[in-house]
């Protein structure tokens, strides 16, 4: 019957998404020709690029947390560039003698303000990282060791979401421990398929003009790198923090606007699913990406619905039991919605609404995309 084949075609997407895919990385990666630890010789200089519209509320915070790194002040250049603002960002930035500070009053979207910074960065490796983002003190050395191997052109660190008892921090702290563990097989493998804005190097040579309409920029960014050839190594030690959204209409927004975005890269860096030309970047980024992005949220409506009809049907026993299983994972779901509004949280349930709101969003991303209604201009979530 072609229900029992397309339930079954959207079960199977959805485990090779989440669990197939990496569980195939750690066996391939059993394969592949250990280099051994390289290290070093000498630190590397530094340009730390800061895009901060109108980021009064952190941005001395930021600034003082940069300064405070563990890394040679001669060997560091720190970049803010507030293209727009509008509040005490730029007098916030320029009473830290050591900043350059970039402001002009017209705001053309994160991508343009990035491609200006980079203009100014002096140094051989360029970090891209938040204003809302706090780095530890030796974050910095351990995010450029990875650069130690020449074929590493981009270093992704790791994102951590500071404790607060909101049901946002909890679901989305459990998203980013999978995605570091995801992070870290793909990396074994071969390479981190894009990295977070939070915090990422790259090599000078090796950044390339972000088309202004971009609205990730930091995934075409990251994933450029892989078109040139080299990889993007992943730092597990080089951690960032940043606490969750205020509320759920920020985070809805937020994760609408990187759906969006990433249904936008796979036409800027479409190049990157050429197996032929890029055979393990077009593996990864099809698995990690494409299949999350494209098929997962519908898969997640298909499983459910020809389910139900299987069972309308009288079909054994077997797909009542996996119905009943799915009307549970969406009563937790709804139940950690409801939580969410009265601003409580208990994981059994956060976890079920966060997965369905992340899918959600992707779906909405998706038409904000098709229907051009993403602007490059956002509002960043509170936080």
């Amino acid at each position: 019957m072609w229900m029992i084949t397309v339930l079954w075609i959207s079960a199977a997407v959805l485990f090779f998404t989440y669990a197939g895919y990496p569980l195939l990385l750690w066996l391939m990666s059993f394969f592949k020709k250990k280099n051994g630890n390289k290290s070093l010789q000498g630190l590397p200089s530094v340009s730390i690029i800061i895009a901060a519209f109108n980021e009064e509320q952190v941005l001395e915070k930021k600034l003082q947390n940069s300064f405070a790194l563990r890394y040679p002040k001669e060997l560091l250049q720190v970049i803010v560039v507030a293209d727009g603002s509008t509040d005490r960002t730029v007098q916030i930035a320029s009473s830290f003698k050591a900043v350059l500070m970039l402001h002009e009053a017209d705001r053309k979207g994160k991508a343009a303000a990035v491609n200006r910074a980079v203009s100014f960065a002096q140094n051989e490796i360029i970090v891209f990282t938040d204003a809302n983002s706090f780095m530890q003190p030796d974050t910095l050395q351990e995010l450029v060791a990875p650069f130690a191997d020449k074929e590493t052109g981009a270093v992704a660190g790791e994102k951590k979401i500071a404790d607060a008892e909101s049901i946002i921090a909890s679901g989305e702290g459990m998203y980013w421990k999978y995605e570091s563990w995801l992070k870290q097989k793909e990396a074994d493998f071969y390479t981190v398929v894009g990295a977070a804005g939070e915090l990422f190097a790259l090599r000078k040579e090796l950044v390339v003009t972000i088309p202004e309409n971009a609205i990730t920029d930091d995934f075409f960014l990251s994933l450029s790198v892989n078109l040139q050839q080299k990889k993007c190594a992943y730092a597990k030690k080089a951690v960032s923090t940043e606490a969750a959204s205020l509320s759920l209409t920020d985070e809805w927004n937020r994760k609408v606007r990187i759906a969006s975005g990433g249904m936008q890269s796979l036409f800027l860096v479409s190049a990157a699913l050429n197996l032929f030309k890029h055979p393990r970047v077009a593996f990864q980024f099809f698995c990690h990406r494409v299949l999350r992005w494209l098929f997962c949220a519908p898969a997640f409506i298909i499983l459910f619905f020809t389910n139900y009809l299987l069972v309308m049907n009288g079909a054994s026993y077997f797909y009542s039991l996996l119905l009943l299983l799915q009307v549970l994972f969406y009563v937790f779901a709804v139940t950690g919605w409801m939580m969410a509004v009265n601003r409580k949280t208990i994981f059994l349930f956060s976890t079920p609404f966060y997965i369905l709101f992340m899918h959600a969003a992707m779906l909405a991303g998706a038409w904000q995309f098709v229907t051009g209604k993403q602007s490059v201009l956002w509002q960043k979530a509170k936080r």
